[in-house]
């Protein structure tokens, strides 16, 4: 899930500076059940921001959650990115620098889930 204000202002940032900045995201997680409101929000921030943004139907739950940073650095572990992730859960995270071929890996991993994504479309 992607609910995270904090996140979320980042990610913006990011694309305002020229960072190339894309998401795919849980439909299910983001878009219906509990966390609806503060998915879709998250989602149309991102969209409005001129943000790639897919969701992906495909699987019961789309779980992949990982970062690729620069082409050589990739951030993964159990960490949702959200408010509670943040301050109330267990989680954990690892970070590999200066690996490209396992950049390369998950990017394409990352690619054949986009690719199975839909564009996000905000309602407002």
């Amino acid at each position: 899930m992607l609910t995270s204000p904090d996140v979320t202002k980042a990610l913006i940032s990011a694309k305002q500076r020229g960072v190339d900045v894309a998401v795919v995201a849980d439909h299910q997680g983001n878009l219906q059940g509990g966390a609806a409101r503060a998915g879709q929000h998250a989602l149309t921030l991102l969209a409005r921001a001129g943000i790639p943004t897919r969701t992906v139907k495909a699987y019961a739950i789309h779980h992949d959650k990982f970062m690729v940073i620069d082409g050589k650095a990739v951030e993964t572990g159990s960490y949702n990115y959200t408010a509670a992730a943040a301050r109330n859960n267990s989680e954990n995270a690892l970070v590999v620098w200066n690996d490209a071929d396992l950049a390369e890996q998950y990017l394409n991993h990352w690619q054949s889930r986009w690719e199975k994504g839909q564009a996000f479309k905000p309602s407002y």
